[in-house]
C-alpha cells in the first residue's frame, strides 16, 4: 500500500507551467553585511537560492543550507571566512530540497531547527528530489552526495534563540508559499529573512490559496518591524514589497470569489483573470520572464479557485 501523497509533484501545475529555477552549478554566495554581525548571502546566479548568518558572541545561526553538499560548504566557507565561532543553528525556511537537502553537510553539532509543519514533510526525500529535477535541467549530479538529515528542535508559534548579545526569532504566521514558512528575524537590526513567503514582483501561493496566503502576510506586516526582507530568490528589498503582495491577493481573492460566484468553470476563471500589467506587483511589460511571471498568477488562479469554489 503507498504512502498519502505529502509533497508537490508536477501535476498539481498547469500544463505548461515553466519549471522553477535553481541549478546552482556554477553559483558563489556573496557576503553582504546588513547590519553588524548581521550577514546576507546572495547568490550570483538569479533565482538559485539566498542564504544567510547571523553571528553573536557565543556562536552562529545559519538560514537555510541550500540544495545540496557543494553549496552547503560554500555557506559554511563563508562562514568562516567572519568568524570561527561554532555553527550552533541551522534554520530552514521550508521544507522544498533547495532550502534542506544541505542540511547534511553541516556539523553533527549543529542543530537543525524546523517548524513543526516543515518537520512533517522532510522525510519525504525521495519525492521532494524528483520535485526537484526539472528545476536543475535534470541532473542528478546535482544531488551528489544528499541524504536525509531530521531536525534536531522544532517550534510552532514563535522560537526566540539567544546567540550571546545577538537574539534571533523564528516566527510562523500561517501557511503562504509552504505549509511551514518560517520567518527568521533579527528584532535589533530589523532584518527578515523570508525564504519563500516573499520575493519579486509576485509571490506564488504554492501550497495554499490567496486567501490563507493574504492573511499570513497581514500577520508578518502588523507583527514585526522589519525594514530589510532577504528572500529566497530575489534580490534583497525593503518591506514595501509587502503592501504590494497584500493588494494582488486581495484582487486575486475578490476576483476568484466573484467568478466562483457567477459560476465560472477553473478555465473560464483562470481565462477571465489575467494579470493585471497596471498594477505596482506586476513586472514590465518587456520583461525577459513575463510569460514566468504570468504562469505565477495563472496558478495562484487555480489554487485559489479550487479552494474557493470546492468550499461553497
Amino acid at each position: 500500500m503507498g504512502r498519502e501523497k505529502k509533497v508537490l509533484d508536477w501535476s498539481d501545475f498547469p500544463e505548461g507551467f515553466t519549471p522553477f529555477f535553481l541549478d546552482p552549478t556554477g553559483a558563489h554566495l556573496e557576503t553582504k553585511e546588513l547590519a553588524p554581525g548581521v550577514y546576507a548571502l546572495l547568490s550570483s546566479i538569479p533565482n538559485v537560492d539566498n542564504a544567510g548568518f547571523v553571528v553573536g558572541d557565543r556562536g552562529v545561526l545559519v538560514i537555510d543550507a541550500h540544495i545540496n553538499v557543494a553549496m552547503a560548504r560554500q555557506i559554511q566557507e563563508r562562514v568562516r571566512e567572519v568568524t570561527d565561532k561554532p555553527i550552533l543553528y541551522l534554520v530552514n525556511s521550508n521544507y522544498h530540497g533547495d532550502h534542506t537537502f544541505g542540511n547534511c553537510a553541516f556539523p553533527e553539532e549543529t542543530l537543525v531547527i524546523q517548524h513543526r509543519r516543515t518537520a512533517e514533510l522532510v522525510p519525504f526525500l525521495d519525492e521532494e528530489m524528483e520535485f526537484m529535477l526539472p528545476c536543475v535541467g535534470g541532473d542528478r549530479a546535482v544531488f551528489e552526495g544528499v541524504t536525509l538529515r531530521l531536525p534536531d528542535a522544532v517550534f510552532d508559534g514563535c522560537l526566540r534563540l539567544d546567540l550571546g548579545g545577538r537574539e534571533v526569532e523564528l516566527h510562523y504566521f500561517g501557511p503562504a508559499n509552504t505549509p511551514g514558512d518560517t520567518i527568521t528575524y533579527v528584532p535589533g537590526a530589523k532584518v527578515a529573512w523570508t525564504g519563500n513567503m516573499t520575493g519579486g514582483n509576485l509571490i506564488v501561493a504554492l501550497e495554499c490559496d490567496a486567501p490563507t496566503y493574504l492573511d499570513a502576510i497581514a500577520r508578518f506586516r502588523r507583527t514585526l518591524d522589519v525594514e530589510t526582507l532577504v528572500p529566497a530568490h530575489n534580490p534583497v528589498s525593503t518591506d514595501a514589497v509587502l503592501d504590494g503582495y497584500l493588494l494582488y491577493l486581495s484582487q486575486v481573492t475578490a476576483a476568484v470569489r466573484h467568478g466562483a460566484g457567477a459560476g465560472w468553470s477553473l478555465e473560464e476563471a483562470m481565462e477571465k483573470i489575467p494579470l493585471d500589467m497596471g498594477q505596482p506587483y506586476s513586472p514590465p511589460g518587456d520583461h525577459p520572464r513575463i510569460d514566468f511571471f504570468r504562469d505565477l498568477h495563472a496558478y495562484n488562479v487555480q489554487k485559489t479557485y479550487l479552494s474557493i469554489a470546492g468550499n461553497e
